[in-house]
């Protein structure tokens, strides 16, 4: 069987199928609550054993009929069975179709009377939820879902990965009244996490590790989650229900930086001292938390020339330039993308060498095109792997230059900015240019601004020429004629607050996970969030890689 020996089926006492399920660790299995309705016990098979074993039933949530939310059960054997258990996606795995190729698969045990496993191709997509909990699956190929295929694991043939688990036909679904099974609903990975938390360890998660996360998850097993304390660390409220403690830090810990986390485990300590220890081995202490190692960089530089735009892309690598590819001269502005994914990919060798690095995306563009939505390109076209799988930041490609005023006022505000503090609320309609400047001048430890809206040229002029090291804005225009309390200024309040006493090193950092974050809004059809469409400017003085021997002088 190799990688598919998880694959389970679930049965009475008397050998009546009534489901299927999957091995998620060597003694544990899940499965949808109606699958074993009323019964405290099952037997399950496997395709690798010779008979049927006997499990416990472990109850996840209240579920107690069709349209309740939690169909979820945990199947427990009476001791590890030695097959392979299944591997499982990442919890927003469905919400970049580059990761997946479209087509999915499930199986199932319907009646039948050679009794062997049936299988069917479905599809599904993010705009695909309902009730934020299911996703809605449509059956290809003229196969359907019938009774036997609840508890299925949803999965992608060609990796393997799981994604979710089948619970039924959707009974609401306008186009299935045949009874034909053409459609069905499935819990996504990033809601059966929600009622079995310890799927958590077994998820490909990339805060903390393996050890140190299910430590902190049996630290907080059972308590309440204290939604006061999350929103005095955000400073906003979280943007969805918080199950449990648990269910809290991962939000802190998966949406924001190690800092928060820190924060929010020390208001715990009252009533859980244990936690002190824990914080201690593996968070970072109080006066460097939220400080991050510099990050390696893939650097895209672009050059206005005479005739068109010169573009080299370059790394910066344990704080020194690495290697670089060639200068490609571009003579058409619509060329630029397609030569910039080229030279991109071209260097991605140099990352995959390297996969003890954090690595990031800088685009050392002019002025004009500071504000390209650059998350959004390729790494890899044929693949629609898009850039924003990391952090993407924009940069003054005049910085580059041997400019040494211009680099000298750099490093002076930027050192000042190493004392973490408040940015600097820019209004939607802020000062005339000429004060704006003065503004920026008068305050030269004004370091971080945050827009609420797209900075005008001649605004965006007078910030760069005085160095302003960060600058953070949406691409989005606040359209509202009444500024008082306009959509811009909430924007801006919120990234304030999420990037208030960062250390800059890890800006990049809190603005990747908050595109993340409004990746999985979106997904889930809620409203704006404030990462979307989202620039951050990022200009570290000390990373200057050599210039490229092509450059016109």
């Amino acid at each position: 069987m190799g990688q598919w020996e998880w694959r389970a089926w679930v049965e009475t006492a008397d050998g009546v199928r009534s489901g299927a399920a999957f091995l998620v660790t060597p003694r544990k299995l899940l499965t949808c609550a109606h699958v074993v309705r009323g019964r405290e016990s099952a037997r399950v098979g496997l395709p690798g054993l010779p008979a049927p074993l006997p499990v416990r039933v472990h109850r996840c949530s209240d579920w107690a009929g069709q349209n309740d939310l939690g169909d979820v059960a945990v199947l427990e054997l009476p001791h590890e069975v030695g097959l392979r258990p299944a591997e499982l996606a990442a919890p927003d795995a469905l919400l970049d179709p580059g990761l997946w190729r479209g087509e999915l698969r499930a199986y199932g045990f319907p009646y039948r009377s050679d009794q062997e496993m049936r299988f069917v191709t479905v599809r599904t997509s993010s705009d695909m939820a309902q009730r934020d909990e299911w996703w809605h699956v449509h059956v290809q190929h003229g196969d359907r879902l019938e009774a036997g295929y609840s508890g299925s694991a949803v999965y992608d043939p060609y990796s393997g990965r799981v994604v979710g688990m089948v619970t039924d036909s959707d009974p609401d679904d306008p186009d299935d009244d045949s009874g034909r099974g053409v459609a069905g609903r499935m819990l996504p990975i990033g809601t059966l996490r929600r009622y079995w938390e310890e799927l958590d360890d077994h998820l490909p998660l990339t805060w903390l590790n393996a050890a140190a996360r299910r430590e902190l998850r049996l630290t907080l097993d059972g308590l309440p989650a204290d939604r006061a304390a999350v929103a005095r660390v955000l400073d906003l409220p979280p943007a969805r229900p918080l199950r449990s403690a648990w269910d809290a830090a991962r939000y802190i810990a998966e949406g924001f930086d190690e800092e928060r986390l820190a924060r929010y485990l020390t208001a715990l300590l009252p009533s859980v001292p244990r936690l002190a220890g824990w914080r201690r081995r593996h968070l970072p202490a109080p006066e460097t938390a939220g400080r991050r190692a510099e990050p390696a960089s893939i650097i895209v530089r672009l050059e206005r020339m005479t005739h068109g735009h010169d573009v080299t892309v370059q790394t910066w690598i344990d704080g020194a330039p690495g290697p670089a590819g060639d200068t490609v001269r571009v003579a058409a502005e619509r060329d630029v993308r397609r030569a910039v994914e080229r030279s991109v990919e071209a260097i991605g060798p140099v990352v995959d060498d390297r996969p003890d690095l954090d690595w990031m995306i800088e685009f050392a563009v002019p002025a004009n095109w500071l504000g390209k939505p650059f998350e959004e390109w390729y790494l890899n076209r044929d693949r629609r792997l898009r850039m924003r799988h990391y952090p993407v930041v924009v940069r003054d490609v005049t910085r580059l230059r041997p400019e040494p005023f211009l680099r000298d006022q750099a490093r002076r505000r930027w050192k000042r900015l190493r004392d973490p503090g408040n940015p600097h609320p820019v209004e939607c309609r802020p000062p005339a240019p000429n004060a704006f400047r003065d503004l920026l001048e008068a305050h030269d430890h004004l370091g971080l601004l945050v827009y609420g809206s797209p900075p005008g040229r001649a605004h965006l002029k007078a910030a760069l020429d005085l160095a302003v090291p960060v600058m953070l804005w949406p691409r989005g225009r606040c359209a509202d004629a009444d500024h008082a309390d306009c959509a811009g200024r909430r924007t801006r309040r919120t990234l304030a607050g999420h990037v208030a006493g960062v250390d800059p090193g890890g800006l990049p950092g809190v603005v990747y996970r908050l595109r993340r974050e409004a990746l999985r809004q979106k997904a889930l059809g809620r409203g704006p969030h404030c990462g979307d469409a989202l620039t951050l400017l990022w200009d570290d003085p000390s990373r200057l890689p050599d210039p490229p021997l092509a450059m016109e002088v």
